[in-house]
């Protein structure tokens, strides 16, 4: 199920939804189906357009429905549940592997969090480079943050594996309220997922933004940034109807 995920999402998504349907328009050609090859052709480039254009992000980025919390809010839960967001090899002095931006900027939201509410730390994740994701953010934290890790998880693959070992380990200590930290175009998906296990969660969104941009000329401008930002938001959304349809 997790390999036909990535393989739906990759399908839907340019690059190599493009490359496929402009094959199959180059075969239809030949066959003097002209046509429908030009139909098909006209359909890649403009759903090439459509995920390289900033104001596709601006109604993908919809999803997050979440409201702000107060600190008071986030002091009644029972831990801080840091999701993992992606590690890379450096030649920085400091380490062999460090956190990618996105898990950086959760850990810097959950380091705060953790000084201001004084709860235990739970980080969640796997990597196939180097030390995990789990284990790396614990480092992190201590190392940059001087902010300590009670819970260590570092076999969950996905998201759903994020919660579903995340309730193996917390149940044991009777929690069921957590602050959860991940980034905020992840945030509905795995909300929903922990909710799933029994969690009461309280979101706490890393790199949180208003969706509600302006639209302006350049918002219909093809930019390749938007082509990545959109990707991650598409995927997102597909992950988000698969846990709520398809499982």
């Amino acid at each position: 199920m997790l390999e036909l995920g990535k393989l739906l999402t990759a399908l839907i998504a340019p690059p190599l939804n493009t490359f496929v349907l402009l094959i199959i328009a180059a075969i239809l050609y030949r066959a003097h189906f002209k046509k429908l090859a030009k139909f098909i052709a006209l359909i890649s480039f403009s759903w090439l357009y459509v995920m390289s254009a900033p104001f596709t992000g601006l109604l993908l980025t919809d999803n997050d429905d979440t409201s702000a919390l107060t600190l008071d809010e986030y002091k009644q839960a029972q831990a801080i549940v840091i999701l993992g967001g992606g590690s890379y090899p450096t030649k920085e002095l400091y380490a062999e592997t460090a956190s990618g931006a996105p898990q950086l900027e959760r850990l810097r939201y959950a380091a705060f969090l953790q000084k201001e509410t004084g709860l235990p730390i739970l980080t969640t994740g796997y990597s196939l480079i180097g030390i995990s994701e789990g284990d790396l953010m614990a480092k992190e934290l201590n190392q940059f943050f001087n902010v300590p890790t009670q819970w260590i998880e570092n076999k969950a693959r996905n998201t759903e594996e994020n919660a579903s070992f995340t309730k193996t380990i917390l149940v044991k200590d009777h929690i069921q309220k957590i602050i959860l930290v991940t980034n905020q175009w992840h945030m509905k998906r795995a909300k929903y997922l922990f909710e799933k296990q029994g969690f009461n969660v309280l979101p706490a969104a890393a790199a949180s933004y208003s969706s509600k941009g302006n639209l302006s000329a350049k918002s219909f401008v093809p930019d390749l940034g938007a082509l990545n930002s959109n990707m991650v938001l598409l995927k997102e959304w597909i992950g988000y109807w698969k846990a709520h349809y398809v499982e």
